[in-house]
């Protein structure tokens, strides 16, 4: 499930799932619904991406955006997603002091996705908003009970 809420002059998204993955697929979905009519897109193209960040929160923006370049590179738009998320034990990391670009425990995060959609077609697909950005303003993944809950904003 996903729902929106008005900022300026950008959209925000708050997505839900039972799983981190469910809150992610619906973050994706939400995104997609917001430049076109999601129940017109069709399942004939799988697209697999994989995504590795530092932490949730790139994680979720870097997935995003690499969905934006797809539609704004290649015209695709996507309805549907396999996501499968794990953290990666950076196992060859020896004792040495943190540089920035670093997290605290050496983890990586990965996602990895097969995205089910088709090239863009602005009679079909019913055109809504450009979608410019996706920010890291008030971004929030959380979980609360027995439910993530993913809180984005992008620019319209």
């Amino acid at each position: 499930m996903f729902e929106y809420f008005e900022t300026m002059a950008d959209m925000g998204v708050i997505a839900r799932g039972k799983t981190l993955e469910e809150a992610f697929k619906e973050s994706a979905k939400a995104l997609s619904n917001i430049m076109v009519n999601i129940d017109t897109i069709e399942k004939n193209i799988k697209k697999e991406i994989e995504i590795s960040s530092e932490d949730l929160y790139s994680l979720l923006y870097d997935f995003l955006t690499e969905l934006l370049i797809m539609m704004d590179s290649e015209y695709l738009i996507f309805s549907d997603f396999d996501i499968e998320i794990y953290k990666k034990e950076d196992e060859q990391k020896e004792k040495k002091e943190k540089n920035e670009n670093e997290n605290e425990n050496g983890a990586e995060y990965i996602l990895k996705c097969i995205a089910y959609g088709e090239t863009l077609n602005k009679e079909k697909h019913e055109p809504k908003k450009e979608v410019k950005a996706i920010t890291y303003h008030k971004m929030e993944i959380e979980k609360e009970n027995d439910e993530y809950i993913i809180k984005y904003i992008v620019d319209l």
